[in-house]
């Protein structure tokens, strides 16, 4: 079901209303893309709010809108925003799946395709215009899916301006942090980075995409990053048959689970994972670990460990090449068991041919599942590694 959810989403973005006339051929370079709101390639799911494009002079298109005329001070003095307007306040009502909505890749979305020469992970910084409370929540994704990590972008700080943020509303912080919305491009080549509406009247003036942990854009920033030069054909050529995923599965890719030093994995075949047995209490404490020769050719790769969410414990995850720990990371709670969740390497990662790649994770409580006289362990289940090739290695 999930997976036809996920197609059926893919397979609108590029439906609907589509404005493919003013979209430029993005490119990212250093580890840096930047992007004019208004020039989207495509818009879908906009029956009941859409992204309207704002010029100087322009007023409202016969739908309501609640702010003045902020292009003047925009970037190309344009902008995007979500409309018509109708909860600007606490006090006007909310009602979910129209004028809100906290699930991702429902309402106006909006579609950008850039080419990618570095793969990794990118800070997503998106410079907005916000009045008031209700105004300030934007979803990001990449090709048809929308990560935890691009969920909730919220803007907070520098009311009545255009500011730049980076940061995801939790729970316990409703305002976040920067540098937590986050976007993983899987490997060089072509991708779709879309946005979709939380909340409407949100307006859009820009986004980057950043490596830079210590970037900080200011004012209008750089530039966009497109090119005229070559077609999205001819960049995407670049890659063809150049950047094809090594998937390493956990029950059948690594041989080794049981490792002198650590609990022994047992194969959980019916999910097709490598699990510890929690319901041994010695085997509560510590870590599992599996390995695995590397048999592909020599290259500097991303890393992404997939995991699985279990809602009686929030397990840890760890990759070594070599014994030199390259991923550390831990499960989110969840609501919903078995869930799968991406873990991805900070860096790029460069591994050889015959390196050992060991991974290790291990068994928790979150004390909130009762299990006989004490509390369920979540059993540090993980499906998979996945291996993609950002360059060649350097001898």
């Amino acid at each position: 079901m999930l997976m036809r959810e996920i197609r059926t989403l893919f397979a609108s973005l590029f439906v609907a209303i589509a404005c493919v006339s003013s979209a430029k051929n993005y490119q990212e370079a250093d580890g840096l893309l930047s992007v004019e709101a208004e020039d989207y390639a495509s818009q879908a799911q906009a029956s009941i709010r859409q992204w309207y494009t704002i010029r100087p002079g322009d007023s409202a298109p016969n739908v309501q809108d609640r702010d003045r005329n902020h292009a003047a001070t925009a970037s190309g003095q344009a902008y995007l925003e979500i409309l018509p307007d109708t909860r600007a306040t606490h006090s006007d009502k909310l009602i979910g799946g129209l004028n809100f909505t906290n699930e991702p890749g429902k309402i106006a979305i909006l579609s950008y395709n850039a080419y990618f020469n570095t793969p990794g992970e990118y800070i997503v910084w998106v410079r907005a215009f916000s009045t008031g409370a209700e105004d300030n929540g934007l979803h990001v994704g990449i090709n048809g899916t929308w990560p935890e990590s691009g969920q909730r972008i919220q803007l907070c700080q520098g009311k009545h301006k255009w500011t730049w943020s980076s940061a995801q509303r939790v729970p316990e912080n409703h305002c976040g942090s920067p540098r937590t919305i986050r976007i993983h491009v899987p490997n060089a080549g072509m991708h779709t980075i879309s946005f979709s509406m939380r909340e409407d009247g949100f307006e859009f003036d820009k986004f980057l995409m950043v490596r830079d942990e210590s970037y900080q854009p200011e004012g209008l920033d750089l530039p966009a990053s497109f090119t005229l030069s070559e077609s999205y054909s001819d960049l995407n050529a670049r890659s063809t048959n150049s950047f094809e995923p090594i998937v390493l599965t956990a029950i059948s890719d690594f041989e080794s689970i049981e490792i002198d030093g650590y609990i022994p994995y047992y194969r959980d075949n019916g999910r097709q994972a490598l699990a510890i047995n929690a319901a041994k209490s010695e085997y509560r404490s510590g870590y599992a670990a599996a390995e695995h020769r590397f048999q592909g050719d020599d290259g500097t790769y991303a890393l992404t460990l997939y995991s699985m969410k279990e809602t009686d414990g929030e397990s840890e995850y760890m990759v070594s090449i070599n014994g030199i720990e390259v991923l550390s990371s831990k499960n989110s709670p969840t609501q919903i068991d078995y869930s799968i969740r991406e873990h991805h390497a900070s860096k790029d990662v460069e591994i050889k041919n015959g390196d050992v790649i060991q991974v290790r994770s291990n068994a928790h409580t979150n004390g909130l599942i009762p299990e006989g006289d004490a509390t369920a362990f979540a059993r540090g289940r993980w499906t998979e590694l996945m291996l993609i090739r950002s360059q060649v290695a350097h001898h």
